[in-house]
């Protein structure tokens, strides 16, 4: 794809290579379905934790309430919200939206460079000073060919590397939070916790979110992972205790021992499937922005006399649905 985005083709070569039939009013319907699923997660392990709370100590547990309403507010609604409202690239187009879709893209590549140069201003983290300047000259010249340019190569240098250090510290993370909570309601909250983050840290990394057919594919693997780490303990058990069992009399009879390895082979098995999951997780959500992303860099090289076609075809079905206006209140 990549030695594609730089020549000019038409609009039905791009479409037949890279637009395909999307319901994008299912596509939504569905991530707020999954996004829910999420929530539904989170709350039910928040639940049982307060529960258990509550029937230690009965004015612990309320307090336990207040608590877990603030972490479902820092760990869910706060992520989802920010990571939904962000925008994303259209690329899945036909004649009838083509030219709107380029003059979308070309003022969200303006808005990712402001917000680069601005989070750089702020932090000077994740993006290098050089890259940063040559965007912020690209910017104040509203050279799109050279906004475009500066984009490409701080995606192909400063977020690869801050991306894929994100990707291995949230992994760590949830590799040593599920390796010793020894619960998997536990479990599960740290892994959707940090999943959600990470989508987060990468989206605003890149400066915009996949589409909502993609969003839809990673938050069920979100859901996934958090089924995965909630029975992955059983899986794990049991692998632990074949591994006692053929330790045969040595585990008898030492019982002491045999348990100690047992809850130390169970937990690494657990850390290292969950740390795996989140990579695949985050390496999943970095693919389908970096394909967006040379979607509608294709996109921007459509011919420019059928652009000019499509132009007027645009502005005549405007013209028709004024006209058709017209006619409905005259004959109202």
């Amino acid at each position: 794809m990549e030695n594609d985005n730089k020549k000019t083709i038409t609009l039905e070569e791009y479409q037949d290579k890279y637009s395909k039939p999307e319901n994008v009013k299912k596509a939504k319907q569905f991530l707020v379905l999954f996004t829910l699923a999420i929530g539904v997660i989170i709350f039910t392990c928040l639940f049982f934790m307060v529960l258990k709370v509550y029937d230690i100590n009965k004015y612990a547990g309320y307090v336990s309430i207040g608590v877990a309403t603030i972490i479902f507010l820092v760990i869910y609604i706060i992520p989802v919200i920010r990571i939904n409202s962000m925008k994303s690239f259209i690329t899945n187009v036909d004649e009838t939206n083509a030219i709107d879709a380029k003059k979308y893209n070309k003022k969200l590549r303006f808005e990712i460079a402001e917000k680069m140069i601005d989070m750089h201003l702020k932090t000077n983290e994740y993006y290098g000073n050089e890259n940063i300047s040559k965007l912020i000259i690209a910017k104040e010249k509203k050279d799109n060919e050279e906004i475009k340019n500066c984009l490409t190569n701080i995606y192909k240098t400063d977020v690869k590397e801050a991306s894929n250090k994100m990707i291995r510290d949230y992994a760590l993370k949830i590799g040593f939070s599920t390796a010793l909570s020894q619960s998997e309601k536990l479990d599960t909250l740290f892994v959707v916790t940090y999943d959600l983050q990470l989508i987060k840290n990468i989206v605003f990394l890149y400066g915009y979110r996949p589409s909502d057919n993609k969003m839809v594919k990673i938050y069920k693997n979100v859901i996934r992972n958090a089924l995965i780490a909630y029975g992955v303990g059983n899986i794990t058990s049991n692998a632990s205790k074949g591994v006692i069992k053929k330790l045969g009399k040595a585990g008898e009879s030492l019982p002491i021992i045999g348990s100690a390895l047992s809850t130390i082979i169970d937990s690494s098995l657990q850390g290292v499937t969950n740390s795996a999951f989140t990579v695949m997780l985050g390496f999943q959500t970095k693919k389908y922005l970096r394909k967006e992303y040379k979607l509608q860099d294709i996109l921007d090289n459509i011919l420019v006399s059928e652009e000019e076609e499509l132009e007027e075809q645009e502005t005549l079905n405007e013209e028709i649905k004024a006209d058709l206006k017209v006619a409905k209140k005259a004959n109202a």
